[in-house]
This record gives C-alpha cells, structure tokens and sequence, in this order.
C-alpha cells in the first residue's frame, strides 16, 4: 500500500535549505514486529510556493494550494521514528487545501493552534481545538485548514491491526474507526498522557528497540482506546484505490448486516450503480452482494452459536434473528460454509 506521509534526509541540501524526500514505508514492519529501521526527517523554510510544493510531497497530495497573508510566512516539518509508527509536528503560518487521494496508515492529529477541516464522500469534520482527531485510512479526501501548529501519530497499517487483535480476538483485520466521534474529555487526557510518556522513546534514535516497541503498543493501544472501532475482514485486494468502492460496499455490509438490506441499498451507500455493484464484487470477489451478506449473516449466526450457552439457547431463534427463515436451508448453507451443523457449534 502507498503510504501517506513520505521524507527521509538523503544528506543532500536543497537551495532552499531543506532535505529530499523520500518514502517512508509505514504500512507494516514485518511479520515479526522487527526490522523497522529509524527515520528523521527536519524541514522548514519561509518560501510559501516551495513550501506548499514539498509539502505535497511530504504527504503525497495533489491539488496542494495556499494563500499568502499579511505576515512574513514561516514552515516547519519535523518526523522521527520508524516503520511501525512515526510522530510528526508542524507548523505553517498560511491557509492551505488539498486532496489526499489514498492515505496509507492510521493517523491521528491534533492542532496546538489553527483549525482542520476535512471532506470525506460528502461528510464533513472541522476540529475543535486542541481535541484530537483522525485523518481518514485508506480512504480519499480533501481538507483545508487556517494557519496552524500540529502534531500527528502515524500507525502502520499492519501494526496497528496486530495491536487491534488483542482486543478483538480474531485475526488482524482492518481497523474501521468512527470518524465523526468527539472523544470523550477522560479520553483525550488519557490520549495525552500517552503521548507524553512514549513521545521521548519513539522519537530518539538511541532509544533501544525494546523501549521504542513498548512505547509504541502504548500509542497504538491508546489510540484504540481513544475513538470507537470495529475490525473488519476486509481481502487484502479490496485495500487499494481502485477497489475502494467496493471496499466501501464490503464495510457496509458488515456494519448493517442485522439490518434489512437490498442490493440497491448496499450499491447506494457506496456511491454506485446496483449493476456496476454486482459486476465490480464479481470481478472482485466472486460472489454477489446478497451472496455476501448472507454469508457474513452465516458467520455472525457461527459467532453467536460458539458464545451461546447450549441449554439456553435455540439453533432457529438465531437463524431467525439473522434473516434466515427456512430452517432446512439455512442448516444446508451452513454445513457448507463451517463444514458441521449449527447444532455441532452450539454443543461445542
């Protein structure tokens, strides 16, 4: 996956004073939670085009625009640590927008001063203060903000979900937050006391390996802790641009299954045609979207039947409770998918 934020020093100077860019790979860290190699990347200057244009690239952008103002224009751009996890501040003293089309990890940000506004398939979030808020994952949008000072964890994508699935139990997964939450006060002050306590060791080159790791499961576990989530079992070949709206179709499923749903219901949450949705989810998965949802209706049925106390619970309540009426079909299906009865898992 692309990553959001890129730069690291090459030891060459630019005229304008500040350093190449280069990507910096925090979509993983490596099956083992190792091989994470340290980066620190300062930059700054007073040249509002050229800040704007590195910018751009710093964060791999387009469409990057700003508006010079009364005072004498300042930028700054600090990142340090590694592939599994990077903290970054920034200041810049003008108004700017842009477009952010496919933002490769989790992030959360958090303004000293100035105001973010963010776009995201027609919602909208402006921050509130210094509260802390998420830039979206894997998930296009604009924003546009006023002068301002800031400062942002960036999680790798694989890092983050492997930190997740001590909570959720199953398998790393995509993490899907709620973007549109304020956090709650008891939160945030948790939040910042995180950040205090781990910013020294994720930050230091000469922190040992062990001291950076253990800071950086503080933030990433603090970060879960700070907005609502859910994991979802998104295919990996569903996390790219181009397959983002049939992403979006495959989230939505999973987040409204006990809901009555149609193929146009799914196709319009995703921004697509009923038929463009059905062709794009059989070029890309297979299956149609009412194949899909009843298979995620099979597997929350299969989840309920393995937390179920046998004595107490009924195999056809469930069944029902997820839309499957005709029991003799529904027990059928189900063999096939999980290879025993609904009445074998219950028993288990």
């Amino acid at each position: 996956m692309p990553s959001f934020y890129v730069s690291a020093p090459d030891g060459e100077p630019e005229p304008t004073g500040g350093v190449s860019a280069h990507p910096v790979d925090l979509t993983g860290g490596g099956d083992d939670g190792g091989g994470s190699t340290y980066r620190r990347v300062q930059d700054g200057g007073t040249d509002l085009r050229e800040a704007t244009r590195r910018l751009e690239t710093h964060y791999r952008g387009r469409r990057f625009r700003s508006q010079s103002g009364g005072s004498p224009f300042e930028y700054s751009y600090v990142l340090a640590g590694d592939d599994r996890l990077v903290m970054q501040t920034s200041s810049f003293s003008a108004p700017m927008q842009g477009e952010i089309p496919f933002p490769g990890q989790y992030i959360v940000a958090w303004n000293r001063s100035g105001r973010t506004t963010l776009h995201q398939r027609g919602h909208t979030f402006t921050s509130e203060g210094s509260t802390p808020f998420l830039m979206p994952a894997e998930e296009a949008f604009s924003f546009e903000s006023t002068p301002r000072r800031n400062g942002m964890v960036q999680v790798g994508s694989d890092f983050l979900e492997r930190t997740a699935a001590e909570r959720h139990g199953g398998p790393s997964q995509r993490v899907v937050f709620d973007y549109a939450v304020t956090p709650l006060p008891e939160a945030v002050a948790a939040w910042r006391t995180a950040v205090g306590s781990s910013a020294a060791a994720v930050v230091a080159e000469q922190a040992s390996p062990l001291v950076r790791l253990e800071a950086q499961l503080t933030l990433a576990r603090a970060m879960l802790d700070l907005f609502p989530w859910r994991a979802v079992d998104v295919p990996v070949g569903l996390r790219t641009q181009e397959a983002a709206r049939v992403r979006h179709a495959v989230e939505y499923i999973h987040a409204h299954a006990a809901e009555p749903l149609t193929p146009a219901d799914i196709a319009e949450a995703s921004g697509m045609h009923t038929r463009t949705l059905q062709t794009s989810m059989k070029e890309h998965l297979g299956t149609s979207p009412a194949a899909y949802l009843r298979q995620v209706r099979l597997d929350r049925v299969h989840d309920e039947l393995l937390a179920a106390a046998p004595n107490e619970t009924r195999v056809s309540d469930v069944a029902r409770r997820w839309g499957f009426g005709n029991f003799g079909r529904f027990a059928g299906s189900y063999a096939a998918r999980f290879d025993e009865y609904p009445r074998d898992t219950l028993a288990r």
